[in-house]
């Protein structure tokens, strides 16, 4: 389902600490969009994205965390693409000096299985950046490693960034149908 929740008595400084506690109580994604209300008042509507089953621990964390008098609550349909499949880029260190790093990758693929996009998964990402830039004198950015681990997948060929090798992996099982 989900959520709209207006607030015109947060600060920037509680967006944070908010989505946190959203995303630890079950939200699958949490929107802050800043906003003006009556009175040229400033103020966030918030969009949480969440399942009915959550929708109780989310509404007290909310009652005690904003001064609001409601929500809005929506049973969207929601509408996937399909089939999405996984798929993982080995990352290699070069010249062999470090252990092979996987990034998992979501895949959209065409009613071919043609892969039609992917999008590496963020979580990967940061603890590959971290296990690469904590030892080597050449630090990647968070852009280059996700460019290059998204190209290995859409080109289907061994891609070469500052020595590291990305190979993509035939994907496996599909996650939804």
């Amino acid at each position: 389902m989900l959520l709209i929740v207006n607030v015109d008595s947060i600060t920037g400084e509680a967006l944070p600490y908010l989505i946190d506690g959203l995303m630890a109580r079950g939200a699958s994604s949490v929107h802050a969009i800043p906003a003006i209300t009556k009175k040229g008042r400033s103020e966030y509507i918030f969009l949480i994205d969440l399942p009915k089953s959550q929708l109780e621990g989310i509404r007290s964390f909310l009652s005690i965390e904003l001064d609001t008098l409601g929500m809005r609550a929506i049973e969207p349909e929601h509408i996937p693409f399909h089939p999405i499949r996984n798929g993982i880029v080995r990352m290699e260190f070069p010249n062999g000096e470090g252990d092979v790093i996987n990034v998992n990758v979501k895949i959209l693929a065409g009613t071919n299985e043609e892969i039609l996009q992917c999008k590496a998964e963020y979580e990967d990402l940061k603890a590959a950046l971290n296990k690469i830039n904590r030892n080597n004198k050449h630090v990647f950015s968070f852009k280059v490693l996700k460019a290059a681990v998204e190209l290995a997948v859409m080109s289907q060929t061994q891609v070469n960034v500052y020595g590291y090798v990305f190979n993509f992996e035939e994907p496996y099982f599909p996650t939804s149908h």
